[in-house]
């Protein structure tokens, strides 16, 4: 059975009135998803975001919707809604990957420190959080030691929480790491994020599309035995591209894939009435998605 898993940003960031969370939820229940994604800092575990995460997480399971955490920054070492980095990495510049620029971020892996941290951070956001999934968003750099680490990270996460549904996709440039997915041992759905438009369309941010990394992952990944995941990025469209995404909409969400990934909303349209016609039709696709994936189990059982 497909996973629909709806990336909902980092509402536990922002003002919100409960009603509109609630209103959210439910909207994301009834469009058949079964599961909530939320970023968390390190800080998040220790700031006035804390209880606020925790209500998101109760009221998401009040509309029997699964929780999973993306970690965000960790130690440079992955992307995440929210910008900006903890105050460990700043601390600990020891630990970062020599061979590139420091404003990158990036922590050594292979430091033990790192691996440490990532531990004791793990352990405290499972001890505060009822997540039931965890996601690695665009790993980076995009090189094979950062994967085992977080293939590492990744056995130690399901060592604290029995049952735990894991993820990782790639940062659509790095077509590079489908090989390397296919190696990896403990996570349980890979693959990639791309943009929702045609090959040939241009926009403020380029990256590659969805049809481009799946065509790179999808068969690698499957000849490995995994189960795959997909990021449809649509998030940073803007009023102009509004035509080419939906004539692209149904191809990309039509894709073979174990796992859907949406985000919820747009982000960057200006116009309420293209924002209204964006996110309808990315719903009333989400929908479609979630009716034929349930006829498609209804056969199987019978």
């Amino acid at each position: 059975m497909m996973l629909i898993n709806c990336y909902y940003y980092a509402p536990h960031n922002h003002s919100m009135l409960l009603k509109h969370l609630d209103h959210d939820l439910a909207h994301i229940a009834e469009l058949g998803a079964h599961a909530v994604s939320l970023c968390v800092q390190e800080s998040h575990m220790a700031q006035w975001h804390r209880p606020r995460l925790e209500r998101v997480i109760q009221r998401a399971k009040l509309h029997g919707l699964q929780v999973h955490a993306v970690p965000n920054r960790w130690c440079g070492l992955l992307a995440g809604w929210c910008d900006g980095f903890n105050e460990w990495t700043v601390a600990h510049p020891q630990t970062l990957l020599p061979d590139y620029p420091r404003h990158h971020g990036f922590s050594d892996p292979a430091h033990p420190a790192v691996g440490e941290h990532y531990r004791q951070t793990l352990d405290e956001m499972f001890d505060l959080f009822d997540f039931d999934g965890l996601i690695w968003d665009e790993p980076r750099p995009a090189i094979k030691p950062v994967m085992q680490f977080l293939d590492q990270m990744t056995a130690y996460a399901k060592s604290l929480k029995p049952g735990l549904v894991t993820s990782i996709f790639a940062e659509a440039g790095n077509l590079n790491l489908a090989p390397v997915f296919a190696e990896l041992q403990h996570i349980d759905y890979l693959g990639a994020d791309g943009h929702l438009r045609s090959n040939d369309h241009l926009m403020h941010r380029m990256k590659n599309t969805i049809f481009t990394t799946h065509a790179a992952f999808e068969p690698v990944l499957k000849a490995a035995g995994k189960q795959t995941m997909y990021l449809i990025e649509a998030q940073r469209h803007r009023d102009e591209d509004l035509g080419n995404y939906l004539l692209n909409l149904e191809c990309a969400f039509t894709l073979p894939m174990d796992q859907l990934m949406f985000y919820y909303s747009a982000h960057e349209m200006l116009m309420a009435e293209n924002e209204e016609r964006f996110n309808e039709a990315t719903w009333r696709m989400v929908r479609q998605v979630a009716d034929r994936a349930a006829v498609s189990v209804s056969r199987i059982s019978t």
